[in-house]
């Protein structure tokens, strides 16, 4: 059986760049579906739940499907939104499984790859494309490297057939004993495979870093050359010379947002795009509308005050702007952006670069602001 690739949560593995806390060992749950599995009393020619079965069907093992409610008592998530839909519900407890097998041997790492993954699912590590097989063969390399535990879950938006997730987690160098915490971010664009369930079509974890031209390796010259045009196209966008900052700043893969509180957060959301692309200025006096008084801020995994922020974006600001965005994922009160910008450097040579954000908005008389906000 070809191999597949690991749980979405060990993506930034490939950078050796950690971002939390907690080591999640095989809970109650978990061992007892395991039992239930074992101890399946039927044909084993034609079972498609025992795994001695000439039928079995690795999505359908009882060890991979414990019930979300016994997930959530033991991985709560802390700014828990719904799932509404049948295929929001089916992706939240594939994820929530997904946690469930975390640290658990490399073995369970890549059968449960078998579950999230299908053959022709893509994986943007860090900003580089890759196939599922190119995917397996760096995370492969990076668990032989790293220990990679779990941590606080902290988002799971679900909107359509899109998740956007937050968690914490600490690499530890398997050599040094060495740890490197932080946060993670996640999208990912889900497919409803009827009896296999929910899996992954493409995702994008991690933001491009220092390991981006390293994890290019893995791609073949052609690909290497697709990844090349995307950020060059990336770099010569124009944006468009209009008012209608919809029209201005279209989303690549719109998700449904119905609700009045929704619609004035993702307003609030392109009125920071054009603020911070009008200049420092500009956005300084902005800040004072889109962040609540007392706002949390958390820049790549550090807590800082308004201040401290204004004093990073106030370094950046002039040669870097922002240039498209893939999602703006809304669910009550939370959003789940992703996007891109691109710097002019000093030699005229230009850089593009992903961002991520999870941003809590609250009602402030007719206005949203934004009061807690994770970035990366």
């Amino acid at each position: 059986m070809k191999k597949r690739a690991a749980v979405l949560s060990t993506l930034l593995a490939v950078s050796m760049a950690a971002t939390g806390c907690g080591n999640l060992a095989a809970t109650e749950s978990t061992q007892e579906s395991a039992t239930v599995a074992a101890n399946i009393k039927t044909d084993k020619t034609s079972d498609k739940t025992d795994p001695n079965s000439i039928d079995y069907v690795i999505e359908l093992d009882p060890q991979y499907n414990v019930p979300t409610d016994e997930l959530l008592k033991t991985f709560p998530i802390e700014y828990q939104t719904p799932a509404n839909s049948e295929l929001s519900k089916k992706i939240q407890n594939r994820m929530l499984n997904g946690f469930n097998r975390w640290n658990m041997g490399y073995d369970a790492w890549e059968h449960w790859g078998e579950v999230l993954y299908h053959d022709d699912s893509i994986y943007n590590v860090n900003g580089v494309k890759l196939t599922l097989d190119e995917y397996q063969t760096a995370m492969d390399m990076s668990l032989k490297k790293l220990d990679i535990q779990m941590g606080t879950f902290k988002n799971m938006i679900l909107v359509d057939d899109w998740m956007a997730i937050q968690y914490d987690i600490v690499n530890i160098d398997r050599a040094t004993g060495e740890k490197h915490p932080g946060t993670t971010m996640e999208f990912a664009k889900f497919g409803d495979y009827g009896e296999l369930g929910a899996k992954v079509d493409e995702g994008w974890g991690g933001v491009k870093n220092e390991s981006y031209d390293g994890t290019m390796h893995f791609q073949t010259e052609e690909e290497q050359k697709a990844q090349k045009e995307f950020m060059d196209e990336l770099c010569n966008t124009e944006l468009a010379d209009t008012d209608d900052l919809e029209e201005k700043y279209p989303v690549v893969y719109p998700t449904t947002i119905d609700t009045e509180l929704g619609k004035q957060m993702k307003d609030a959301i392109l009125n920071d795009f054009e603020n911070y692309n009008s200049g420092y200025k500009a956005w300084d006096k902005w800040t004072d509308e889109f962040y609540a008084e007392n706002a949390k801020l958390n820049y790549k995994g550090e807590d800082v005050s308004l201040d401290e922020y204004k004093d990073i974006v106030k370094d950046e600001n002039g040669n870097t702007s922002r240039v498209r965005i893939n999602n703006i994922l809304v669910s009550e009160d939370w959003a789940a952006i992703h996007f891109w910008t691109v710097t002019t450097n000093e030699d005229g040579t230009k850089e593009a670069d992903n961002h991520m954000q999870f941003l809590h908005f609250v009602q402030n008389g007719d206005k949203v602001q934004v009061d807690n906000c994770f970035m990366k």
